[in-house]
């Protein structure tokens, strides 16, 4: 037997952070005037891509950047302002196949 000092590391927990905010990628749930919608946070997108994936360089996009569970957000879209409070962030989006008509592309 010997007598080495115990040389462990504590453990370090790294919060997911990536469900905690609304990043590139994120499936994001808000309520506006007219319910509750979900949106999936994509880099672009293309005309047969479906209403639910939202760029990050559009008015809604970057009104939700960053945001958290709770918050809410007022965005100046072309039919006027829309008020959304973001009710749920889902982990990442699961990453589309490109050229895949009807999908987000990331």
């Amino acid at each position: 037997m010997t007598d080495l000092p115990d040389q462990r590391l504590p453990m370090i927990v790294v919060p997911e952070l990536e469900s905690q905010i609304v990043v590139p990628g994120s499936r994001v749930r808000v309520r506006d005037a007219d319910g509750e919608h979900e949106y999936a946070m994509v880099a672009r997108v293309t005309i047969d891509s479906p209403p639910e994936c939202v760029s990050i360089g559009s008015p809604i996009g970057r009104a939700l950047l960053g945001c958290r569970r709770g918050d809410q957000v007022r965005a100046q879209t072309p039919g006027g302002v829309r008020v959304l409070t973001v009710v749920d962030i889902v982990a990442t989006a699961a990453p589309s196949r490109a050229g895949r008509a009807g999908q987000c592309e990331p």
